[in-house]
């Protein structure tokens, strides 16, 4: 058992190299046909993806090849470039669910600072300014995105119950 577990049990070199050669040699030729045949359906696959170059190479299995890896790595690029989109996408989506859930406090402090609840004597100035900041930033970034100026139609607006709530 010196030639391990696993391992098929060592064979003598004469004969065995002799009948390994004329069984490949039989195989091999209906094996090429059938290689053959196959490779000439992927490359016609193949060009029928590649978009066309408008160069005046010749077309060979070679261009063909060369174009087919410059598509691949273009369309690499691409899903680079979708791939950090949608990541910040992702980071946007998620700064602004943050500022959505704070504006609905705030909003949801003032409701109930306006009905007279005990909770306005709970509050601190630091959470008022939050708020406060947090709502002229939505307003800063509507200009902004728009190229609007709203700002000064809702000038009038930003002296809200909150507002008055400190005077």
């Amino acid at each position: 058992a010196e030639h391990g577990y696993a391992s098929p049990p060592p064979l003598s070199p004469g004969n065995s190299v002799k009948r390994s050669k004329q069984k490949n040699k039989k195989i091999s030729a209906a094996d090429q046909w059938h290689f053959a045949s196959q490779l000439r359906q992927c490359l016609e696959q193949l060009k029928k993806q590649v978009p066309h170059s408008t160069d005046s190479m010749r077309n060979t299995t070679l261009n063909l090849l060369r174009q087919a890896q410059l598509h691949i790595k273009k369309l690499q690029k691409q899903d680079e470039r979708a791939e950090h989109l949608k990541d910040r996408l992702r980071w946007e989506q998620r700064e602004l669910r943050v500022r959505l859930e704070q504006l609905q406090r705030g909003t949801e402090r003032m409701r109930n600072n306006s009905q007279g609840s005990t909770m306005s004597s709970e509050r601190s100035d630091s959470d008022r300014e939050d708020v406060e900041v947090d709502v002229e930033s939505i307003v800063f970034d509507c200009v902004d995105s728009d190229g609007l100026s709203i700002a000064h139609m809702d000038a009038d607006h930003s002296y809200s119950s909150l507002d008055r709530s400190r005077l």
